[in-house]
């Protein structure tokens, strides 16, 4: 006989399968630090490359100012407030990253501990249904 109850909580356990299992398997998979520190490595790479991308628009779009000014320009100071701009800018980046997956692993590790309370009453109906 079917335990109407077990097959609750089992078309539960299917559907999160479904529609949040595979977002959910980092926060099984990984501790938190090492989930945000995974993440932050992502973010250097990309955060390195949108910075690239955004300063080699700029001297495209200043080409011909650059050109006229080359010789007048303090190279060592343009250097330094190229990488001020760049440690500012990645720090904006790594901490919009660090909140943004904070939040999605708490949330997920959430998720996940109610799909164990669920997946608990499933294995509980099972041993007790052994046991009857």
């Amino acid at each position: 006989m079917l335990n109407q109850e077990r097959v609750e909580e089992m078309i539960r356990l299917a559907i999160f399968d479904q529609r949040e299992g595979e977002a959910c398997k980092p926060m099984i998979q990984y501790f938190r630090k090492d989930y945000i520190v995974k993440e932050l490595l992502k973010s250097f790479v990309t955060g390195t490359l949108a910075f690239a991308i955004i300063i080699g628009l700029g001297f495209m779009y200043q080409a011909e100012n650059i050109v006229n000014s080359l010789n007048t320009v303090d190279m060592k100071g343009s250097l330094i407030e190229l990488g001020a701009a760049y440690l500012i800018f990645m720090a904006v980046y790594f901490g919009v990253t660090y909140v943004i997956y904070y939040k999605r692993y708490s949330t997920g590790r959430q998720k996940v501990k109610k799909y164990f309370v669920h997946l608990k009453k499933v294995i509980r109906s099972y041993h007790q249904e052994d046991h009857s």
